[in-house]
């Protein structure tokens, strides 16, 4: 059985933190699950992350769009940061994901879609904040599919 922890600090024994991890939603346990070389190493309630990007596999969002049942497809990759008290007063933008209604981790406010961010806070409940977002550039923006 995999380690349950509450914090990004508590991750760190169970992680090389010198290099990035996974982290995605676990709807079953209802925590986030961490990922290092292919393997999950612990769960957590909430993790702030640096150096971020958002990936979405196309292969598993067209499975959840066709089977309407929800597979791990859709990722965010950085590395763990130890101390996140240290940026609690930065400017946050709220991102969000639903395979079913956007292509692409999306901003809420904007809409526009996410490619990366300096810093990522995840929640187990799914929210997503992130400070110093990237985004898509605007010609692809058209391109992809967002419903409201």
């Amino acid at each position: 059985m995999k380690p349950r922890v509450k914090t990004s600090r508590e991750v760190i024994p169970h992680i090389n933190p010198k290099r990035p991890v996974f982290v995605y939603r676990n709807l079953h346990k209802k925590c986030l699950s961490v990922q290092q070389d292919g393997i999950v190493r612990c769960h957590v309630d909430n993790i702030v992350l640096e150096d971020c990007e958002f990936r979405v596999s196309k292969a598993g969002q067209r499975r959840v769009r066709d089977e309407k049942k929800k597979n791990v497809h859709a990722k965010v990759k950085g590395v763990v940061v130890p101390h996140p008290s240290d940026i609690l007063e930065l400017e946050w933008d709220t991102v969000y994901y639903n395979p079913y209604r956007t292509d692409e981790f999306t901003e809420q406010v904007t809409k526009r879609h996410v490619t990366g961010a300096k810093f990522v806070d995840i929640e187990a409940s799914g929210s997503i904040l992130t400070w110093a977002t990237e985004y898509f550039p605007m010609e692809k923006q058209n391109n992809v599919r967002t419903k409201n």
